[in-house]
């Protein structure tokens, strides 16, 4: 397991949407998530952080994976219910994986296709930053102040 996804799984802060992580580290949750309970044991026996926790640090993680897994299944399954699918437990299984595999492509593809465009204005917001502040050593505070309320 990439180190990446280790520190996504380990965060103790609440549940971060799935959407606003890195596609490929996304990618990389759901094949974790879907390995069968031994594999993922393995899985995690491999990295070297894991077999440094105490025992209440496994647990905790694990209670995690467990918690995202239980996560991407009730959204997955609530996608097929608006879709008014009616769907057997092996079907709802084979749906959650297809759609959660969609969506990361549709979000890779969204990725490229505005990539470009983000480096822009990312670009456009440093040079109006360098502008902005690199006479800052000579404005007064008042004078910035009036300048940031003119804008």
């Amino acid at each position: 397991m990439s180190s990446a996804i280790a520190q996504v799984l380990s965060r103790k802060e609440p549940l971060v949407p799935l959407l606003s992580q890195d596609v490929e580290i996304r990618e990389k949750i759901f094949e974790v998530l879907y390995l069968p309970d031994e594999e993922l044991i393995k899985e995690l026996f491999k990295w070297p952080k894991f077999n440094q926790m105490d025992l209440e640090e496994k647990g905790w993680f694990l209670q995690r994976i467990a918690i995202m897994r239980q996560k991407v299944r009730q959204l997955a399954r609530s996608k097929a219910r608006q879709l008014g699918l009616s769907l057997n437990e092996e079907q709802l299984n084979a749906f959650e994986k297809s759609y959660w595999h969609k969506r990361l492509e549709i979000e890779k593809k969204f990725i490229e296709e505005t990539e470009n465009r983000r480096k822009e204005l990312a670009k456009e917001l440093e040079d109006a930053l360098q502008k902005e502040f690199s006479n800052l050593s000579t404005k007064s505070v008042m004078e910035l102040e009036a300048h940031n309320k003119s804008h």
